[in-house]
Order: C-alpha cells, then structure tokens, then sequence
C-alpha cells in the first residue's frame, strides 16, 4: 500500500517539476515579446524627438508651408499615441503594452485597479516550488 502512495507522489513531484518547466519557457517568451516592443519604443521615443525638433526648428525659422507644419504636428500627435501604447497597451484595439507584460510576469499587488492583485508566472513558480519540496519531504516521510 505504502509503495503505492509513494509512487502516487512522486508522479505528483514529476508532474509539478513539468508544470515548472512550463512557466519557465511561458516567462522567456513573455521577456522575449517585452523587449521586442520595448525596442520598437525607442525606436518611436527617437523619432518623437527629431519630429519635435524639427517643429521647434520651424517655430522659430520657418522653411515650410503652413500645411506641411500641421502635417508635422499630426505626426506628433499619432506618434504619442503609439507611444504610449506601446508603454500601457491598448485593450479597446487588444494590443499589449509593456506594462501589462511585466504584470504578467512579476505580479501586481492589491491595488484600486485590481483588488485582487494579479499573480504572475514569477509568484507561481515560487508556489510550484515550495509545494515541491513539501512533497519531497512527504514522500520521506512515508
């Protein structure tokens, strides 16, 4: 009977090292998609910057059309918004922001937001973890 329960456990154990496995490579690709939008960010901080520049340069000696300086202005408008999509998302338009990436991996504590707080891949590995070693020291025990 004893060597029944045992073996029961260990597949348990087995299992949960699987599970762990799992969270492992769902938190690379998550870090993995973060820093891709995180590239794509600066690329638009960038040219959010050298379009500003450039209506400054036209603020103080204008080269362009009036129409063309409105062009510019458009441009820095739309270019904020994907700016900060990219930081926060967009769920109306489902697009995940990095902070929402980072919610998902690291958790969030209770907040206005969320009362519940959010449990991220990282939280649920250590939980996954710390179960495992109580079955480990089960299974001796029996």
């Amino acid at each position: 009977m004893f060597n029944k329960q045992k073996k029961y456990f260990k597949q348990k154990l087995d299992g949960i090292q699987k599970m762990c496995w799992d969270l492992e490579f769902k938190r690379f690709k998550t870090q993995e998609i973060r820093e891709q939008i995180r590239q794509e960010y600066d690329e638009l901080k960038g040219r959010l910057s050298v379009l500003e520049t450039r209506i400054k340069q036209q603020a103080e000696k204008p080269t362009m059309d009036k129409g063309e300086i409105a062009r510019l202005d458009d441009q820095k408008v739309l270019l904020e918004r994907d700016i900060k999509r990219k930081a926060e998302g967009d769920d109306g338009l489902q697009i995940i922001g990095m902070k929402q990436l980072d919610m998902q991996i690291n958790g969030l504590a209770p907040s206005s937001d969320y009362p519940d707080g959010v449990q991220g891949i990282n939280d649920q590995l250590d939980a996954l973890r710390e179960l495992g070693e109580i079955l480990k020291d089960y299974i001796k025990r029996i």
